[in-house]
């Protein structure tokens, strides 16, 4: 499959392509970037057998309408948007054949603020700094370093492999593959947490009020960070600290009382109280939430953290290798 595979009719308000992010780049400053849920943008390629890195299409709830321009094989994750194909709803999470003039439209709201579009063979795009995903601070990367907008024409990227090819001439012919994976809810407000380094700096009443508080996403959010209000935090004294290293879920606490979590775009080092650390497996669902969302934080210790990430990594990798044997033909 070469040449144009998808003309964009109508884009939402920020579709970036965006795959796993930059590795090696935050001594630098360079921030790792890539999907926002990144669990999401994983299984949408492991579904359609491209590798779990590959860029995918990161979806920002709004109206969207796509016209196929050849036969494609695609798989959409996540939440936010229910895709639609003649008026018909398209399954989340398994692989989908999708012909050739065929209009794809997101318009029906689902929970969850961010969907991911997946294509056979992946996205053909820029790269910046060994990633493909759309740094949209220096504009490069993924297309032309901006967001998709209407008239854009999508490419693929990779001739298909031999899985896929199985894959695809299955699905032309008509059947279906349905996997037995437990979709995600979105709806839940717990984000689990663990206890960041300068957890103690914070009065008694504040550490009580963190977690036993709700609190909800404000308007001033993007993919940089999540800015927080509900109830105010204080620390025990005026609490300066050297600018120093931060991460995507680092919950900083600003003079204000108020305070941010770091995302996928955020800076690499910081000046604010670091008095939490969203714990990985989190990360996505905290991903899906848009503002006016609440969040409701629970502590749990790193031991558990670390437990919850690899029990998830496990069976993202059961899925792999389940598609792996399936598609072999």
């Amino acid at each position: 499959m070469t040449g144009s595979v998808i003309h964009i009719e109508q884009a939402g308000f920020l579709t970036t392509l965006q795959d796993a992010g930059r590795e090696g780049f935050l001594q630098l400053g360079v921030s790792k970037g890539g999907a926002m849920d990144q669990q999401s943008a994983a299984l949408a390629n492991i579904l359609i057998g491209n590798h779990e890195t590959e860029a995918v299409m990161e979806i920002t709830q709004s109206p969207h309408r796509f016209r196929f321009l050849k036969d494609t094989v695609v798989a959409f994750t996540g939440g936010g948007l229910q895709p639609q194909l003649h008026d018909k709803p398209i399954h989340l999470y398994q692989p989908v054949f999708i012909t050739a003039n065929a209009v794809v439209e997101l318009k029906q709201q689902l929970p969850g603020f961010r969907l991911y579009m997946a294509v056979a063979g992946g996205y053909k795009s820029d790269s910046f700094l060994n990633s493909h995903s759309t740094y949209l601070l220096v504009k490069a990367g993924g297309h032309h370093g901006r967001p998709i907008k209407k008239e854009d024409l999508l490419l693929i990227r990779n001739p298909l492999n031999e899985l896929q090819k199985n894959l695809f001439a299955v699905l032309q012919s008509g059947a279906t593959m349905k996997l037995n994976y437990p979709i995600p809810s979105f709806a839940t407000n717990i984000i689990r947490v663990i206890k960041g380094i300068e957890w103690d700096a914070m009065d008694d009443l504040s550490q009580t009020a963190f977690s036993a508080s709700t609190f909800l996403v404000s308007p001033q959010s993007n993919r940089m960070g999540y800015r927080l209000t509900g109830t105010a935090l204080k620390t025990e004294q005026p609490c300066d600290i050297i600018s120093s290293a931060v991460t995507q879920g680092t919950v900083q606490l600003t003079p204000s009382g108020e305070m941010i979590i770091l995302m996928a775009d955020g800076q690499t080092v910081g000046g604010y109280p670091r008095i939490a650390q969203v714990c990985a497996v989190d990360l996505p669902v905290l991903a899906q939430k848009k503002p006016a969302d609440e969040i409701h934080f629970q502590l749990i210790s790193l031991e558990q953290a670390e437990e919850l990430y690899l029990n998830a990594a496990k069976q993202l990798n059961n899925i792999k290798q389940t598609i792996q044997q399936l598609y072999a033909g």
